[in-house]
């Protein structure tokens, strides 16, 4: 593995940079692999001739990218790791968090996206997909049944749709949007009404899933959001005890 370190010298301006670069080049060509173990700190700026305040640095970074893992102790060091999907889906919610991502998109791209999991869905679901949706059915009925008004297990059904695809873009992009999902539900003001109506969609969802019925499907989940989106502006415009600018009637903040 030494050799990948070989004959190479780098200017100083952005040194952590190019040294990433070089390294991540070593990952695209296989000259680095899962589980390798990298050279120590020291070793690299040796044979890069930089400091390993530069080294440490790109280390910091790719270890950021998920490229790498530091492991402490007697036989820890920097490891090469493979990038995890749930990056992606952290990316969505930091984006969320920070406000380059708005609600509204988040709806959309739910809107847009989930007629066609669900179709997906039907076409490679398998029986631990379809046991899964029913636990999920009957924990929601459970909630229900015990007054709870919450949404999470009502998300967590169009996460399993979308895990039902078999595609692990789908499902990171999915759990994320679903966390993002919970938090903004929660700035909503759910009623058990809704909730089952809610309920009664995945009850038809469900079933169109396991007797395959796609074009059925897909008209429900689009009839959902549309549904979602009607209930929304509903509730923002005062029906339930709150106005536009999400204050009580009564003239208390929400």
């Amino acid at each position: 593995m030494d050799n990948i370190f070989q004959n190479f010298s780098i200017k100083k301006d952005r040194v952590s940079d190019k040294i990433m670069a070089v390294l991540e080049q070593a990952l695209r060509d296989g000259s680095l692999k899962e589980g390798d173990k990298l050279p120590t700190e020291e070793k690299i700026a040796a044979q890069f001739k930089v400091s390993k305040v530069a080294v440490r640095e790109a280390l910091r970074e790719m270890q950021a990218k998920g490229l790498i893992r530091k492991v402490r102790g007697m036989y820890g060091g920097n490891f090469v790791s493979a990038p995890d999907m749930k990056q992606v889906g952290d990316s969505l919610i930091n984006c969320f968090q920070f406000g380059t991502l708005t609600e509204d998109e988040v709806i959309d791209f739910r809107q847009t996206l989930e007629p066609v999991l669900i179709k997906t869905a039907i076409r490679r679901r398998t029986e631990e997909d379809l046991a899964a949706l029913r636990a999920n059915i009957e924990a929601c009925e459970k909630e229900m049944g015990n007054g709870e008004i919450k949404l999470r297990k009502h998300i967590e059904f169009h996460v399993l749709i979308a895990k039902a695809c078999h595609n692990s873009l789908f499902t990171a992009a999915m759990e994320a949007v679903a966390e993002i999902f919970d938090d903004i539900a929660k700035t909503w003001p759910v009623n058990e009404k809704n909730k089952r109506q809610d309920l009664d969609y995945n009850y038809k969802f469900y079933d169109c899933i396991l007797h395959r019925r796609e074009e059925e499907a897909e008209k429900l989940m689009k009839d959902h959001f549309e549904l979602t989106k009607k209930i929304l502006r509903e509730d923002l415009d005062g029906p339930l005890g709150y106005d536009t600018a999400g204050i009580k009637t009564n003239g208390e903040k929400s």
